[in-house]
């Protein structure tokens, strides 16, 4: 694996190149600032895949760095783990809305880098999987718009739509925030009517407006703080981490006003023919992480999709990863 280190802190990038070392990974590359690091990636002749940033750095912080990394098509979906301080965790938030995968806490302990590798690299691999199977079904629908069947249960994420997510990031986000609760609202949005309209138009038109839709909603969401997924069904949840309140009913006929004007450019619609839908999953304005992730698995859940499989609890994932790294360590030793 290749990994790339970036902290402005010379002891920290020397300790984590040692365990790094130590843990098998002979391929890691070090920058002393944001700056540093961009010009590296660009001149890589194969990607990085995975990333470690110090949240405070000078110059260009390690959340800065962590956006324009995201910006760059072919790491999209690197793991990224962000290096914070104790000072500094209140800024996760914002790291999280960069594309940040995960974070550890200073001082840097072996077993912890360990772990929370071992954690990314398992959701990547799971997103790659997706996203190739995605590629090939567009690739499909191209080259010929009736060939195979087309699965409505099936989600899709458009690395180009504002806020949006795979369904498992979404996930990631709430599990990696702290014990505590949090001002957020739960959202699902539905395209209703667009099963019956599948049967009409083509596969290839489907996809279409689950596109434009997400673009709408990507775009009206707040620019912060907010997380988009497609899980299937024409269905969408969001995940909105902010102070101030979203009102469903006001969202509601904004993208509403929106997707009259895709209507009324598309003559494969008819005014009316599809209409969006918002509801809350909660009326709480205050929620813990475990109860948002009960809330959302239950409504992905409902949808009796072929693709409802959850992230685990955290914890769960920990056990695996430790018994796996306690051996693999003794091994090094």
């Amino acid at each position: 694996m290749k990994i790339m280190v970036v902290d402005d802190e010379e002891i920290i990038v020397a300790l984590l190149a040692e365990y790094l070392k130590e843990m098998g990974f002979e391929d890691v590359t070090t920058a002393a600032s944001g700056e540093e690091a961009l010009e590296v990636i660009a001149a890589q002749d194969s990607p990085f895949d995975c990333f470690l940033l110090d949240v405070k750095m000078g110059g260009m912080d390690g959340i800065d760095l962590c956006s324009r990394i995201r910006e760059m098509p072919e790491y999209w979906i690197a793991p990224i783990i962000m290096i914070t301080s104790a000072a500094a965790k209140q800024h996760m938030h914002e790291a999280f809305d960069a594309g940040a995968t995960d974070y550890m806490m200073k001082p840097i302990e072996h077993i912890d880098l360990r772990v929370r590798i071992q954690i990314a690299m398992l959701l990547v691999e799971t997103l790659k999987s997706e996203a190739e199977s995605r590629s090939a079904l567009k690739a499909a629908l191209r080259t010929s718009p009736k060939a195979g069947q087309f699965d409505p249960s099936m989600r899709i994420t458009y690395s180009d739509v504002p806020n949006m997510r795979d369904y498992f990031q979404l996930e990631n986000r709430l599990l990696r925030l702290s014990e505590g609760t949090y001002a957020m609202t739960l959202l699902s949005i539905e395209i209703d009517g667009i099963e019956k309209l599948g049967a009409r138009l083509g596969q290839g038109d489907f996809l279409d407006i689950v596109e434009a839709v997400a673009n709408i909603i990507g775009k009206t969401l707040p620019a912060r703080g907010a997380s988009l997924s497609y899980v299937g069904f024409g269905k969408f949840v969001c995940l909105v981490v902010v102070r101030n309140h979203i009102v469903p009913n006001l969202l509601q006929a904004r993208i509403r006003d929106a997707f009259g004007a895709f209507e009324a450019a598309h003559d494969i619609l008819s005014p009316g023919e599809l209409e969006l839908k918002v509801a809350a999953l909660s009326s709480k304005r205050m929620l813990a992480p475990d109860v948002a992730i009960g809330l959302i698995r239950r409504f992905v859940g409902s949808l009796g999709s072929s693709e409802n499989m959850t992230l685990p609890p955290i914890s769960k994932v920990q056990e695996g990863i430790f018994r796996r790294s306690s051996g693999a360590k003794n091994k090094v030793e």
